[in-house]
């Protein structure tokens, strides 16, 4: 009797115990997971995918307080900090008048930003579809489908002008394949599905904006607060070399993102112009693919000028594609020598051979976010790799 009250009560055998049947338990679920990997499998996507899903609006936020913080701090200190405000004599007034400062920036950046998406989309609008936009969004439909049937028409043509070695027959299978897909995602039922789903972004994007909103006016606090929450999580070393190394991922993807933004956007602005005066047709759309495009390290450029060197041969001959081709190539050097270099700068600080590797594998594995970010990540891997070889000597 004796022995078996100890056995329940002394520490050893209830730890014992209880390691036994936490490893019984635990190779059952390993055994379930493995009998039932696929359905396991989904199953922790699919819940990823909706936690993901109902979290958008505070990535979304996230995103848009990582981009905008250092534009409304220019706003503060440039207009707000100069233009309207004195500075008050007492710590409380000063506070208020900082809170307010930030709010009026806050508030004024998005509305120059929200009056630049909405000059671009009316821009795009009319240069894209001309006076038919006022015409609602059935004469958007009937403009883009009698556009495609010039264009196809165009195609024809140059394809009967190929020699006969199988060429052709490609090409007539791709024309019939944009064909169908052109009638499939432009009916009326496929244009609603858009507007709802484009119903659903919108209300995320706002909830983002909403969410960017208080974190860029409470920064200093949320700054703060992640500094506590580190301090109480790690020793006071290892809590000075993790802010250390986030602060040094910060400056890098900082610098090199809102470079690539400012450079495409550039990009974008001077395609559209020669475009323009060299009179291809959708000079701005391709000028804004060209910008989207030079994003990518390396291989955007030459994605960026496929389409418009296509469209300029389908419509005003070879010569026009030529010339199309040789003014991609010198705004790409302008931009190579002098436009990149200051806005971007050498922020990654990679051997182009590394950069080559870094995007290939990135749009591999992850697409075109995958190719965008991977140049920034492997930055990051090399100098938290030098921050360790310098510790370990």
């Amino acid at each position: 009797m004796n022995k078996l009250k100890e056995l329940f009560t002394d520490w050893r055998y209830l730890k014992f115990s209880f390691y036994i049947v936490f490893t019984v338990a635990l190779l059952y679920i390993l055994y379930f997971i493995i009998k039932n990997f696929s359905a396991v499998f989904t199953w922790v996507f699919g819940a990823i995918g909706s936690i993901c899903a109902a979290l958008s609006p505070l990535f979304i936020g996230l995103v848009l307080t990582y981009l905008l913080s250092p534009l409304v701090d220019i706003v503060d200190i440039k207009i707000f900090g100069k233009l309207f405000f004195s500075t008050p004599k007492s710590e409380k007034k000063a506070e208020k008048q900082l809170q307010l400062r930030r709010t009026l920036s806050i508030l004024l950046t998005y509305i120059m930003i929200l009056l630049v998406i909405i000059l671009l989309i009316y821009s795009f609008a009319f240069l894209i579809v001309g006076q038919l936009v006022f015409t609602g969004l059935t004469g958007v439909l009937d403009s883009i489908i009698t556009y495609f049937a010039h264009y196809e028409e165009l195609f024809r043509e140059f394809i009967e002008s190929l020699p006969d070695n199988g060429l052709a027959d490609r090409f007539e299978t791709l024309i019939d394949d944009i064909a169908q897909w052109i009638s499939r995602n432009f009916s009326g039922e496929a244009v609603l599905n858009f507007i709802a789903g484009l119903g659903g972004s919108l209300v995320n994007l706002a909830l983002g904006m909403v969410v960017s909103i208080y974190l860029i006016k409470d920064k200093e606090f949320f700054k703060r607060l992640w500094r506590k929450f580190i301090h109480l999580m790690f020793p006071m070393k290892q809590a000075a070399k993790i802010n250390e190394v986030l602060y040094d991922m910060d400056v890098i993807f900082s610098k090199f993102l809102r470079g690539q933004l400012l450079d495409a956007l550039i990009v974008a602005i001077i395609t559209s112009i020669v475009l323009t005066i060299l009179r291809v047709d959708f000079s701005v759309l391709l000028g804004c693919f060209a910008g989207i495009t030079n994003i990518i390290p390396y291989f955007g450029p030459v994605f960026g000028v496929i389409p418009a060197v296509i469209v300029a041969l389908f419509t005003d001959g070879f010569s026009k594609a030529v010339i199309v081709l040789i003014a991609f190539v010198i705004i790409q050097q302008i931009d190579a020598n002098l436009i990149y270099p200051k806005v971007v700068g050498s922020s990654t600080g990679l051997h182009p051979v590394f950069v080559l590797l870094a995007v290939t594998f990135g749009g591999y594995f992850w697409g075109l976010f995958g190719m965008v970010l991977a140049v920034p990540v492997v930055a990051c891997i090399k100098l938290f790799i030098l921050r360790r070889a310098g510790e370990m000597e």
